[in-house]
């Protein structure tokens, strides 16, 4: 059995909101990690990260909920195993066979783009 764990923290602004799920796979088994309550991350990325219990967070993909585009160049190992995709309720982390090596706990936050316009 495979224990994935995800610690959801999105940021916008002053608001923090945390989520913890643990998710149980038998290996080659899919799974679908949620992100949700990401309404204020609209039009900005979702950054998905790996914690292992001896290890630094590794950055596995980022995600850009404008056009759903999922970047990967962080040189995690496993970058090709892992998908995303934008869901009713915010974004998900895939992963079609889940393997060992996989189990760790999984970190999702968001970047806000905010724009300041001033006149003088």
């Amino acid at each position: 059995l495979v224990w994935l764990q995800l610690h959801q923290t999105l940021v916008t602004m002053a608001t923090q909101l945390t989520q913890e799920v643990t998710l149980t796979r038998r290996a080659g088994e899919s799974v679908s990690i949620s992100c949700g309550g990401t309404q204020p991350c609209a039009y900005s990325w979702i950054y998905w990260y790996q914690k292992k219990d001896t290890e630094t967070f590794k950055a596995v993909l980022r995600f850009d909920t404008s056009n759903s585009e999922v970047y990967k160049g962080y040189g995690h190992p496993q970058q090709d195993e892992f998908s995303a995709e934008n869901n009713q309720n915010g974004c998900e982390l895939k992963l079609n066979k889940v393997q060992q090596e996989h189990a760790a706990s999984y970190y999702c936050s968001c970047w806000v783009f905010i724009s300041h316009f001033a006149s003088f």
